[in-house]
């Protein structure tokens, strides 16, 4: 946590006691403790997104989802440390220290929403809210035990946040529980009119049709690539996961997304390079030595990206969307593994070709639900030879966030990997689950 926001929480909680004892109804996430990832908005307290050169940026002005979550009972007690500038997928700050992996502090928590994932592992509150353009809310969730949506691009606002991309950046919640998890996307989700991005359409009452039976629903699977070059406990997990849903009725279909492979190098190194480098031009000129060095590796990167190449890009995401849209026509969900492998060791402080074609591979399933911008639930589903979470991805239709939820909460209510703790949390983390 980079700001633990201790009276405001305490002084939340006790309003919502006293109106509780009048029998008020306080909303649906009355008391529910929560840490924001610290590129949100939140009046009167600093959003520094994990830099140096934001350090005394005070927000005068609560994020749209911020509003959201106060006024249905939330409390919220910090912000959460990130990667800088919400770039990278490990949370190794290079300003205020790294984020450390609750399951084991060597290692990783992933990246960007780190200090969301570790917060809610380490029992620090319930829920979270992280940002998610390349794969930083479902990375994080996987690497840390928890549960993580990236919503469909324009359901919830990105308003009072601080940006990557703007047509790929989305906001969205994280808890132990995919109920949990639900339960906040009903919160936070809806129309925004000073968000350009925001679409207006209605939002669906999860809560209502999270206990649905998924039975006869259609799940697809692509092995090709999807289940190339994993952990060999992440092969096993996603295959025992078919059979915990083939047990509760959902038909496993195969199906075929073409050259997806692609996406990751479309979108992680041209679009959201050459994107984050718009951002972020004119504190490259004035102030480069205020950046992390990997951080300023790459988004330079960005600056290299020619104009065929960014749009060769979004015409391949076209024809992808396209693909999609017919694959979505035969089935209902599609389930594909978080990463690769458990959380690495946080080796060499960024440093070396190892290393870096490490962070490559951990960030090679997550891109491609981004680039076509539909929700994905990242859900945990096993754990490795060395203690540590492993995670699946569950991805639906546009705006059909509903149904990803509805999967991943049967699938909660037949297995037991969310209660598991961290050794070091066990004794005085929340209640509802055992030791590792």
């Amino acid at each position: 946590m980079l700001t633990v926001t201790a009276e405001h929480a305490l002084a939340a909680a006790e309003e919502i006691d006293r109106r509780q004892d009048k029998g008020e109804w306080c909303g649906l996430l009355a008391g529910m403790t929560m840490s924001i990832k610290d590129n949100i908005d939140m009046a009167g307290v600093a959003t520094t997104a994990g830099s140096k050169i934001l350090a005394e940026n005070v927000a005068n002005r609560d994020a749209f989802v911020v509003e959201r979550l106060q006024r249905a009972g939330a409390v919220v007690v910090g912000k959460a440390n990130l990667h800088e500038w919400v770039l990278g997928p490990t949370s190794q700050s290079t300003h205020y220290g790294p984020v450390r992996n609750p399951w084991d502090t060597t290692r990783i928590p992933g990246g960007s929403s780190g200090g969301s994932g570790a917060s809610l592992a380490a029992g620090m509150c319930v829920g979270s809210i992280g940002s998610d353009t390349g794969g930083s809310i479902r990375i994080p969730a996987a690497f840390c035990g928890v549960a993580g949506l990236r919503p469909s691009i324009g359901r919830v606002s990105c308003r009072g946040s601080v940006p990557v991309s703007a047509w790929f950046d989305t906001l969205g919640p994280m808890a132990r529980r995919v109920v949990d998890v639900a339960r906040i996307f009903t919160v936070i989700a809806g129309h925004d009119p000073d968000d350009p991005i925001s679409e207006d359409r209605p939002v669906p009452n999860v809560m209502v049709d999270i206990d649905r039976p998924v039975a006869g629903l259609r799940l697809g699977v692509q092995r090709r690539w999807f289940f190339d070059d994993l952990a060999p406990e992440q092969e096993i997990a996603l295959e025992t996961a078919l059979r915990v849903f083939r047990s509760a009725g959902v038909e496993i279909v195969e199906v075929d997304l073409g050259d997806v492979e692609k996406s990751h190098e479309l979108l992680a190194f041209k679009v959201l390079l050459a994107d984050a480098y718009n951002v972020h031009k004119d504190r490259l000129d004035s102030r480069p030595g205020d950046f992390g060095r990997d951080v300023y590796t790459r988004v330079m990167l960005g600056r290299e990206v020619k104009g065929h190449e960014y749009a060769a890009a979004l015409r391949w995401n076209e024809s992808f969307k396209q693909r999609l849209r017919q694959v979505f026509g035969n089935v209902d969900a599609i389930l594909s593994p978080a990463t690769p492998f458990g959380a690495p060791l946080a080796e060499g402080g960024l440093q070396g070709d190892a290393w870096f074609g490490t962070i490559r591979k951990l960030t090679r399933f997550t891109f491609c639900w981004s680039f076509a911008g539909v929700p994905a639930l990242s859900v945990p589903c096993g754990h490795d030879r060395d203690g540590m979470p492993l995670g699946m991805q569950i991805t639906a239709p546009w705006f059909d966030e509903t149904t990803a939820l509805r999967l991943g909460h049967a699938y909660q209510g037949l297995t037991t990997h969310h209660e598991r703790r961290p050794a070091a949390t066990t004794a005085a983390g929340p209640p509802g689950g055992g030791g590792p």
